[in-house]
């Protein structure tokens, strides 16, 4: 089961690394690569080099840099004061993951690049520029919108810097503007990966009518970020040098972070940047809350303890239902072998799942779901198969197609159009593959 993705971009983008391995070119022209950073590509490449074409060894390995992002956000927030509250915070970090997605169990980079963006501003702070700047270029390489967390340093100035220094001011910009520069270098030396990366994700259409809702959703579905704020106008403790750099934080990810997920096709994932902002600044306030736990009597202590983790189990588990759902989701099943098999025998073609053709006869196909996304028509997936798939097709015998919980009728429909059927494969009965067959004309 390790070869067997639990998403359709997981295939996709392991195919991208294994092409890297191959020394065959990822941007070029024709050729629709992921949406996400080139150094996802780069880190796949070298787990495939280590592990093979693995998934679960890509899952793995992000799911270690995931944890440990709230580790090491953990840590910094509570450097003062380690016990006992350093395991409950990477606890409560690591719950973001059942409002996410659980995309700190996936292979995708938003973790990573939420890992390098914790580390750019950490430099940052100690002033050790150059790392930092490396740091928050890494970071929009993996992700492009970690591109944010460049502004960080700007907002934290214009509202927590008095009086004003125009000096302080200037060097707040360098994150944003060494962003643009390496942007533009990209562009400059390999427009084809700037073209991949900024271009067709910039296609996307985004949908502003929906940000109110996902503004009151973000809030209302996360009531311990309350807790949070309450503790932090509390007169227990006035807010430190860490909460104004959170404060700074939530000022610029959630805003991000509420345009992102409005893009057509967008996810919870997308809100990951600004969960961290959000439990960051509870893990800020744990020992306000803590002191004024103590400092009421027993009983009153034991209610407000209570319904404080009521309101944290809620925050984080609200969504536990759809959370589960995705633990047992594949993009495919127990047959995947069977699959390979077939696929070998009759030298099928994959799109939806491009790992199953170069298993089977070392075949880099096109993936799917990179095409729809290279071809969008009004920023949506395209009515119609892009003439890349429909090449691919019309060369081909046999096509393998994958039953996923992310459906794609117009590849289907596309297969008919172009006097394909199904074939009916006994070992393959009763599994998400199935192989469709031309007819003859």
């Amino acid at each position: 089961m390790e070869r067997v993705a639990i998403n359709p971009w997981e295939p996709a983008i392991a195919m991208e690394a294994m092409r890297l391995n191959a020394g065959l070119p990822l941007y070029e022209s024709g050729h629709a690569t992921h949406m996400y950073g080139p150094l996802l590509t780069v880190a796949l490449a070298g787990v495939f080099r280590v592990a093979g074409l693995n998934l679960l060894a890509a899952r793995m390995t992000m799911s270690i840099l995931s944890f440990a992002l709230a580790v090491f956000l953990s840590a910094i927030l509570c450097r003062d004061r380690l016990w006992p509250w350093l395991g409950f915070a990477v606890l409560l970090l690591l719950g973001i993951n059942f409002r996410t997605n659980l995309i700190f169990l996936s292979a995708l980079p938003d973790c990573v690049a939420a890992l390098f963006g914790v580390v750019a501003l950490s430099f940052w702070i100690k002033q050790r520029f150059p790392i930092a700047i490396a740091s928050f270029i890494g970071a929009m390489l993996f992700k492009q919108t970690a591109a944010v967390f460049a502004l960080i340093p700007f907002v934290y100035v214009l509202f927590w810097k008095r009086p004003l220094a125009l000096r302080e001011l200037l060097l707040s910009l360098v994150p944003p503007m060494s962003i643009l520069l390496a942007l533009a270098a990209i562009r400059w030396f390999s427009p084809e990966m700037f073209h991949g990366m900024i271009t067709v994700p910039a296609s996307i259409k985004v949908y502003p009518e929906r940000v109110p809702g996902i503004v009151f959703y973000l809030f209302a579905t996360f009531p311990i970020f309350i807790v949070a704020l309450l503790a932090l106008f509390s007169k227990r403790r006035p807010i430190d040098e860490r909460e104004r750099w959170i404060l700074s934080a939530l000022l610029v990810l959630v805003p991000a972070s509420v345009w992102t997920i409005c893009k057509s096709g967008g996810s919870y994932n997308s809100l990951l940047f600004a969960y961290l902002a959000m439990a960051a600044l509870l893990v800020a306030r744990l020992d306000v809350i803590g002191d004024w736990l103590s400092s009421l009597a027993i009983q009153r202590a034991a209610a407000a303890a209570t319904l404080i983790a009521l309101t944290a189990l809620l925050s984080f588990f609200l969504q536990f239902d759809r959370a589960a759902a995705l633990l047992f989701a594949r993009h495919g099943d127990g047959k995947y072998g069977a699959a390979v098999a077939t696929a070998r025998e009759l030298g099928a073609i994959s799109p939806q799942d491009p790992t199953i053709a170069y298993l089977a006869n070392h075949y880099f196909g096109r993936s799917l779901f990179f095409e729809l996304d290279a071809h969008a028509v009004n920023g949506n997936w395209p009515d119609e198969l892009p003439t890349s798939i429909l090449q691919e097709i019309a060369r081909a015998k046999y096509v393998m197609t994958v039953r996923s919980y992310v459906p794609t009728p117009v590849f289907e429909h596309g297969l008919l159009r172009n006097s394909f059927h199904p074939l009916e494969i006994d070992k393959l009965n009763g599994s998400a593959y199935t192989v469709w067959t031309k007819t003859d004309r």
